[in-house]
C-alpha cells in the first residue's frame, strides 16, 4: 500500500506572541515608552507616598532654615548644604537646595509632595536613559529593557524613597541629558560651536555639578560614548583628538569646579572626609583591598537584592587574601576580561564595564576618601553599565527560537520579582521608629542609628525609651556631644533642670562649637538668675548663630538686669547697626540713655 502523506498540523504561536506583538506596536513610539517608564516608577514606589521624613531629611529639609526662607538663597552657592542647621559638611549642592526650597514653599512638610517629586525625578532619569541607549546603540529592545530594569531595581529604593537623596536622580538626569544632546550634536556632523545640541549638552554639565558631586562624571561618560559609538572609525589617537576637540570646554568646567572645591568651597576637606590620619587614609593598598570587599557586596545587591539596608558597618580589609576580597578581585578581573574579549565584537560590553567602574570611582575611596565604604545609592548611576552587559548577553542568548520561551519566562520573573521587592521595601521606610528599630538589629554598633532612634522615641511621646536609648548612644561613644544634648532636652521637658544643665554643659565641653546646646543652657542659667554665665554663653552663641537679632536683644536685657548699662548700650548699638530703622531698638536705646543720665 502506498504511504499516505498526512498533512502536518500547523504550529501554534507561543503564548507570548500576541502580547509581545501588541507591546512592540505600543513601544514603537518614544512617547509611549516614556509614559510606560514613568508608570513603572509610580507603580513600584507609590507605597512610599505616605512615608514619614527622617534620616538625612531632618538636616537637609525639615530643620534647614535656608530652604525655608528665600532670603537665604544666595547662600546656596557659597555655603555647604546643611549650613541651614548650623552644621558643616563636604557637600555643596545649590541646585538640589533650590529644588528643596521650591518644594518647601509649595507644601512645607507635606510628605506626599516630597515623595511624589522624588519618584517623578527617578522616572525622568529612567526615561532619559532609554533615549540615550536607543540613540547610542540603535537597539530599541535593549534600550527599553535597560531603562525598565534600572527603574525598578530594588537597590535604588534608598535613592528614591527618602527625599533628601533626590540628588542622585537629579544629577543622573542631567548626566544622561548631556550625553543625549551630545550624541545629537555628533549625528549632525557640524562643528560644536554651531550646534545647538552641543551647547545644550554643555549647559547640562553645571546643572549636574550643582545637583551632586557625582555630576562631575558627565565629561567621562560623554568621552566613553563618543569613543565607542559616536566618532568616525579611525586610529585610537585620531579618535582621542576628535573627542578632545569637542570636549575641552567640559574639561575646563571640571577643572574650575575642582579648584573651587579645593579652595573657597572647601568646607570640611572636600577630598578627605576624615579629620585625622588613619591606616585607611594613608595606605592605598588597604583602600584598594577594601574596595574589592565592597565589590563583593555590590554584586549581592545587584543580583540577589534581599539583604538591603541603609546602615551597613564593614571593617577595612587588611589583606588581599581575605575571602570576600578575593571574590571582589575575581569579579573585577572578570569584568576586565569581558571588556577585552568583546572590545571589537560587541563594543557595548567594554562600554558597560567602563561605565560601571567610572560611575563607582567617586565613592570607591580610591581617589577621594569619603566617610563611608558602602551605600546602596552609590550604585545609582554605575548600575546602568551592569544592566547593559547582562541584557546584551541575555538578549543574544534568548534570540534563539529554542530558548525564547525560557528567556521570556526568566525576563518576566525578574521584572516581577524586582518590582515587588522594591515596592515591599518602601514599607521599611514607613515610620522613623520602625525604620530605626529594624536597622538596629543589623547595625547594633551604629551611634547614628541609636541616637536617631532616641529622637524618634522622644518625638513619638516615649521619653523613658528615649532616655534609655540615648544612654546606649553615650555608652557607645562618650565623646560625642549629640546624645548628651538630646537626653538633656528630655530632662528639661520633664522639669529636671539640674540634670538637663549637667548634660548641656557636658555637650558643650566635649564640642565647644556644638551650637544647639547654647541657647537651652543659657535659658536655664537665666531661670537661676546666673546672668554672668548666661551672658558669656550667649556672646559665644552670637558668633555662631543666624539668630543674631534674637541673641543680641537677650544680651541687652541681661546686661540691663545686671546693672551694666554701658554693656546694654553696646548691645543695642550693635542691634541698630544690624537693623538701623528698628523702632523698638531706637526706643529702647533712648530709654536706656535717659536712665543713664539720671
Amino acid at each position: 500500500m502506498a504511504e499516505r502523506n498526512m498533512p502536518k498540523k500547523p504550529k501554534h504561536a507561543p503564548w507570548w506572541a500576541g502580547p509581545l506583538t501588541r507591546a512592540n506596536d505600543l513601544c514603537a513610539r518614544d512617547i509611549h515608552v516614556i509614559l510606560m517608564l514613568f508608570a513603572a516608577a509610580i507603580a513600584v514606589y507609590a507605597l512610599c507616598l505616605p512615608n514619614e521624613m527622617f534620616w538625612d531629611d531632618q538636616d537637609f529639609i525639615l530643620k534647614n532654615i535656608y530652604i525655608q526662607d528665600w532670603k537665604f538663597w544666595p547662600r546656596f552657592f557659597t555655603e555647604n548644604v546643611i549650613a541651614g542647621v548650623n552644621l558643616i559638611s563636604n557637600y555643596w549642592r545649590p541646585l538640589l537646595q533650590a529644588a528643596f526650597a521650591i518644594e518647601w514653599h509649595l507644601w512645607a512638610d507635606g510628605v506626599w509632595g516630597w515623595h511624589a517629586v522624588s519618584i517623578l525625578c527617578h522616572g525622568a532619569a529612567g526615561a532619559m536613559l532609554f533615549l540615550v541607549i536607543n540613540t547610542l546603540l540603535k537597539d530599541r529592545t535593549l534600550a527599553i529593557l535597560t531603562a525598565l530594569l534600572w527603574i525598578i531595581h530594588p537597590v535604588h529604593t534608598e535613592a528614591v524613597v527618602y527625599p533628601n537623596s533626590m540628588g542622585d536622580s537629579l544629577a543622573t538626569l542631567f548626566i544622561l541629558a548631556g550625553i543625549y544632546f551630545y550624541a545629537q550634536f555628533r549625528r549632525t556632523g557640524i562643528s560644536a560651536v554651531k550646534s545647538r545640541a552641543w551647547w545644550i549638552a554643555l549647559a547640562m554639565y553645571p546643572l549636574a555639578l550643582l545637583s551632586k558631586e557625582t555630576g562631575i562624571l558627565l565629561v567621562a561618560f560623554i568621552a566613553l560614548a563618543d569613543l565607542f559609538f559616536l566618532t568616525q572609525p579611525g586610529t585610537f589617537i585620531r579618535k582621542i583628538k576628535t573627542i578632545l576637540a569637542a570636549l575641552w570646554p567640559f574639561i575646563l568646567i571640571a577643572a574650575i569646579y575642582m579648584i573651587l572645591r579645593a579652595t573657597i568651597l572647601n568646607f570640611n576637606n572636600s577630598f578627605n572626609f576624615y579629620n585625622t590620619d588613619t591606616a585607611f587614609t594613608t595606605h592605598f593598598d588597604i583602600r584598594l583591598a577594601t574596595f574589592f570587599r565592597v565589590i563583593t557586596l555590590y554584586a549581592g545587591f545587584i543580583f540577589m537584592p534581599y539583604d538591603l539596608r541603609v546602615e551597613r558597618t564593614i571593617d577595612p580589609a587588611v589583606s588581599f587574601l581575605q575571602p570576600d576580597v578575593l571574590w571582589g578581585m575575581m569579579l573585577c578581573g572578570a569584568l576586565v576580561w569581558l571588556a577585552a574579549r568583546y572590545r571589537k565584537e560587541r563594543p557595548v560590553i567594554p562600554f558597560g564595564v567602563l561605565w560601571f567602574f567610572t560611575g563607582i570611582m567617586p565613592t570607591s575611596n580610591l581617589l577621594v576618601i569619603i566617610n563611608a565604604f558602602v551605600y546602596e545609592h552609590f550604585l545609582y548611576t554605575p548600575l546602568i553599565g551592569i544592566i547593559l552587559i547582562v541584557l546584551t548577553f541575555g538578549l543574544s542568548w534568548g534570540n534563539n527560537p529554542k530558548r525564547q520561551k525560557i528567556f521570556m519566562m526568566i525576563l518576566i520573573t525578574v521584572i516581577c520579582a524586582a518590582g515587588i521587592r522594591s515596592a515591599w521595601r518602601c514599607l521599611d521606610w514607613r515610620t522613623a521608629i520602625g525604620f530605626y528599630e529594624k536597622l538596629l538589629v543589623t547595625a547594633p554598633g551604629s551611634y547614628r542609628v541609636i541616637n536617631n532612634l532616641g529622637m524618634a522615641y522622644a518625638e513619638g511621646g516615649m521619653p523613658e525609651k528615649a532616655k534609655e536609648t540615648y544612654g546606649r548612644a553615650i555608652t557607645l561613644d562618650p565623646t560625642n556631644a549629640v546624645a548628651y544634648h538630646n537626653v538633656a532636652n528630655i530632662h528639661r521637658n520633664d522639669g529636671e533642670f539640674d540634670l538637663a544643665r549637667q548634660y548641656y554643659e557636658k555637650a558643650i565641653q566635649l564640642q565647644p562649637n556644638f551650637i544647639f546646646s547654647y541657647k537651652s543652657l543659657a535659658q536655664i542659667y537665666l531661670n537661676n538668675n546666673e546672668y554672668a554665665k548666661a551672658r558669656k554663653l550667649l556672646e559665644a552663641y552670637f558668633n555662631m548663630t543666624e539668630e543674631k537679632l534674637y541673641t543680641i536683644n537677650i544680651l541687652a536685657e541681661i546686661a540691663y538686669r545686671q546693672g551694666d548699662l554701658e554693656g546694654a548700650k553696646k548691645y543695642l548699638l550693635i542691634l541698630l547697626q544690624m537693623t538701623p530703622n528698628d523702632p523698638a531698638a531706637i526706643s529702647a536705646l533712648q530709654k536706656l540713655e535717659s536712665v543713664m543720665k539720671k
